[in-house]
């Protein structure tokens, strides 16, 4: 017999929860076993039970009417406490613990119990699947010994059900890496390739002479803008593989002092703002903290402010956040040129990779609201945008705390 666990009822439960099978509809995998439960234990009413903290709630049953009980009048919670690989009550009007029971007392009238505790690989039991009858009775030997089988088969399908789930999710987290490894991939090759071809082609004609120094001047400009964006292309790329290692285990939680995060990238954008003219104002509370894996949020704001001073000549970046009710809202906005509702869905769509060029003929990648969009989920988050073409844009981020 596996062994149990009952130190701790809220470490039960939560092994219970991690299952994720409370409310779930009927399945006939377990179906078919209250039916054959019922069939060889000979009673009329069999279940498979599963013990909340207030309720017992059947994930297959058969001979009952309700989908759920009060705890208070469950048989199974004293079948799980009992330690025993099978709780049996021959006549339950000849028992102190259930005489008064109203399950016993009124419909279903129940006079026989027997229940196999349902024991995760963990050692915590999550339930029973059980017999009843409106008669007394005892189970034989092989009718014990089915039931315990039978109870083994529930407890099999219910630890493969989180297996199938690790798997699906492990399939869908391993086929949205292939998309996004492609995806730049793809960049690489045309947004990094493109702009250092150029730089050595301007490079070749100078040498050669074939074109003049206000040529090569002017050339070169054009690709200083062009490297530009190979740079912030590559800083987003560092970031994203830095962040991808870590969520190969998870997402590493930390308290961050978020004004004095916001600060910091400040600082790193004091150069390419003052070339726009555009000020940065930090308006989140020194005294505010956030739940938050320090380097994805980094990225996240780091690239917003970068995507806002793009759009953004002459005018201000504010970073603004409230925590209330759990959680945090950050908001980015700026006072730039705007967007139309079209232009927000597309840069909001799964399968955007939407850019344009800045107020300073800026060339972008869309890469970086791509890799921000991603790890804005990876931290359970939400974003959303509004705007207004001439006005400006917000930003909104929701983190819990």
């Amino acid at each position: 017999m596996k062994t149990m666990h009952y130190e701790s009822e809220a470490q039960r439960l939560e092994e219970l929860y991690r299952f994720e099978i409370l409310d779930t509809p009927y399945e006939d995998e377990f179906n078919d076993i209250v039916k054959l439960a019922s069939t060889i234990c000979n009673t009329s009413i069999s279940t498979i039970s599963l013990i909340e903290s207030s309720r017992q709630w059947f994930k297959a049953k058969i001979g009952l009417e309700d989908r759920e009980t009060s705890r208070d009048v469950s048989f199974c919670t004293h079948a799980i406490a009992a330690n025993t690989d099978l709780y049996q009550i021959e006549d339950a009007t000849k028992t102190d613990l259930f005489s008064n029971n109203p399950l016993v007392t009124g419909s279903p009238n129940i006079r026989f119990y027997a229940g196999v505790p349902l024991v995760s690989s963990n050692g915590f039991s999550l339930g029973t699947l059980c017999v009843f009858d409106s008669k007394p009775k005892t189970l034989t030997d092989e009718q014990r010994f089915a039931l315990k089988v039978l109870g083994n088969q529930v407890m099999k399908l219910l630890e493969l059900r989180i297996m199938n789930k690790k798997l699906e999710l492990g399939k869908r987290r391993q086929q949205h890496q292939i998309e996004l490894q492609n995806k730049i991939i793809s960049i690489i090759a045309h947004d990094v390739r493109n702009p250092v071809a150029s730089l050595k082609n301007i490079i070749e004609l100078s040498n050669s002479k074939i074109i003049s120094e206000e040529e090569t001047r002017e050339l070169t400009n054009m690709a200083e803008k062009q490297l530009d964006g190979v740079l912030e292309l590559l800083e987003d790329l560092l970031d994203w593989g830095k962040i991808q290692l870590n969520a190969q285990t998870a997402i590493r939680f930390e308290t961050v002092h978020l004004h004095e995060l916001v600060s910091d990238i400040f600082k790193r954008h004091e150069g390419v703002l003052f070339v726009k003219g555009n000020k940065l104002i930090n308006l989140v509370d020194e005294d505010l903290f956030i739940h938050a894996d320090i380097n994805a949020l980094r990225f996240i704001i780091r690239n917003l402010i970068a995507n806002s001073n793009k759009f953004t000549s002459n005018g201000s970046i504010s970073v603004y956040a409230h925590k209330s009710d759990k959680k945090v809202l950050i908001t980015i906005s700026d006072t730039g040129v705007g967007m139309t509702k079209e232009t927000i869905q597309k840069v909001m769509s799964d399968n955007s990779n939407h850019s344009s060029l800045g107020t300073n003929n800026e060339i972008g990648t869309g890469l970086g609201i791509t890799l921000t969009k991603d790890f804005v989920d990876l931290m359970n988050g939400k974003m959303w945008m509004e705007s207004e073409v001439g006005q400006g844009t917000v930003v909104y981020l929701e983190f819990h705390t």
